[in-house]
């Protein structure tokens, strides 16, 4: 890829995802309730994004510190949102994942929150939301290619 069509593309990602995210930030779940805070809120949709991660990875994707994560996925793990599991080759790893509680909790607020999300639809023709959600689904695909060629650098 030549240098122009690289900063296109970095400038369509970005234009993309400022839109994307003026547009549809209240798709993500926001979790908070009596006993779960806006960051184990974060901590809980990053963990439904990603299945399975680390409390290291946490730590880096999320941009806090190792104590703070460690504090939250304690607390997550204590009010039973957080299933944690040692690896069987290096007993140092713990991988984190959600429990039935947790992924209960994100269906209910998903489902509250549907009707505000398809009345933003109604404009758009069939053709049009056809064509979003296999543009959608393609993006999701290519970009899942990425992070596991990457990451096997």
């Amino acid at each position: 890829m030549n240098k122009e069509d690289s900063r296109k593309l970095i400038l369509n990602m970005v234009n993309f995802y400022t839109l994307f995210n003026v547009e549809f930030m209240d798709l993500i779940p926001d979790l908070s309730n009596s006993e779960i805070s806006p960051l184990l809120s974060k901590i809980i949709n990053y963990i439904h994004l990603e299945g399975t991660t680390t409390s290291s990875n946490l730590s880096k994707k999320l941009n806090i510190s190792v104590p703070n994560i460690s504090r939250s996925i304690n607390t997550l793990y204590s009010l039973g949102y957080i299933i944690k599991t040692q690896d069987k080759k290096d007993r140092r790893i713990i991988y984190l994942s959600l429990s039935n509680k947790a992924l209960d909790l994100i269906a209910t607020v998903i489902s509250k929150s549907e009707k505000i999300f398809l009345e933003r639809f109604k404009v758009l023709t069939t053709d049009e939301i056809h064509d979003m959600y296999e543009s959608f689904y393609k993006i999701q695909n290519l970009l899942i290619k990425m992070r596991e060629l990457n990451s096997k650098k």
